[in-house]
């Protein structure tokens, strides 16, 4: 070693420091892609300052600063929600939340806001939406329990569909079968969220040519501004892959839209509406043919 270095070694004049390693510089879209990878795991308070740094390095771009206001105001919203004491404006904050969540794949947040929507008002409509945030988390036996529970007079066409998912993913087949195979509850106002279920309890009973019919009815009734990330999601559900090979999938995905646009679903996402669950029940038009 130099005789020098050694003496400067020896008097503690020399510092040996670890490298610093930088950290990644991103232009906008990576800080947004960033953001939305902080949000699907629930990291709120980051997701908003990337989504912030986003919007000022692209201020041309409104998608980024549209979900950075958004996100502020959802966390806004996440603040208030435990503190409301006026039940109304609880669901009303409650159904906004879950939206978003809905909208980002985040439903570990949407189950307390489920459970607790179905302790303040038990019935048909919150147990559909508590079962349905269950099932997106792959608590089968839950979700067959919430619904099992219900009494006779508080049933519905996607109370049975969601109780025969549910069932069908526990291997309860027979009993899956009864709920799901029901031809009277098959009409317009189901709706297109009962007939996307419907197919995937048949794609679970290996019924594939049920399971397109139920998947082409749910795409016609479905609002054409939404259409498009239906169709995306069912590319991508686990649960749809045997029918991508399917010789009438690809025809599947050419369905239209047959109702009108509604005044509340002119976006993307449902966002905000806190009428999310429920929307999508209004007649379809009728066919030409």
């Amino acid at each position: 070693m130099n005789r020098i270095v050694t003496l400067c070694l020896l008097a503690g004049w020399v510092s040996i420091v670890a490298p610093v390693h930088a950290k990644p510089i991103r232009d906008a879209a990576g800080e947004f892609a960033a953001g939305k990878a902080l949000l699907a795991h629930a990291d709120f308070e980051e997701a908003l300052k990337t989504f912030k740094t986003a919007a000022r390095k692209d201020a041309e771009n409104q998608e980024y600063a549209q979900q950075y206001a958004l996100l502020r105001q959802v966390i806004k919203l996440r603040k208030d929600c435990p503190r409301e004491q006026d039940p109304e404006r609880w669901l009303k904050t409650a159904g906004a939340l879950r939206a978003y969540y809905y909208d980002h794949q985040i439903h570990a947040e949407a189950l307390p806001l489920d459970q607790e929507r179905y302790r303040r008002q038990p019935s048909a409509e919150s147990a559909v939406l508590l079962a349905e945030t269950q099932l997106a988390l792959g608590r089968n036996s839950e979700a067959a329990e919430t619904l099992g529970n219900l009494p006779d007079g508080q049933t519905s066409a996607r109370v049975g569909v969601l109780h025969g998912l549910a069932l069908a993913r526990l291997g309860r087949i027979d009993e899956a079968k009864k709920l799901a195979e029901k031809p009277e509850m098959e009409t317009d106002e189901a709706g297109p969220l009962y007939f996307l279920d419907l197919a995937r309890v048949r794609v679970l009973l290996g019924n594939a040519r049920g399971a397109l019919y139920a998947l082409t009815r749910s795409f016609q009734l479905t609002p054409p501004s939404q259409l498009d990330a239906l169709k995306s999601q069912v590319k991508v559900n686990a649960e749809f892959s045997s029918l991508l090979e399917h010789p009438d999938f690809a025809q599947v995905l050419k369905t239209s839209s047959r109702v009108e646009e509604s005044g509340c679903s002119k976006g993307p996402s449902c966002g905000q509406c806190p009428k999310r669950a429920t929307c999508g029940q209004g007649k379809a038009q009728k066919s030409d043919d």
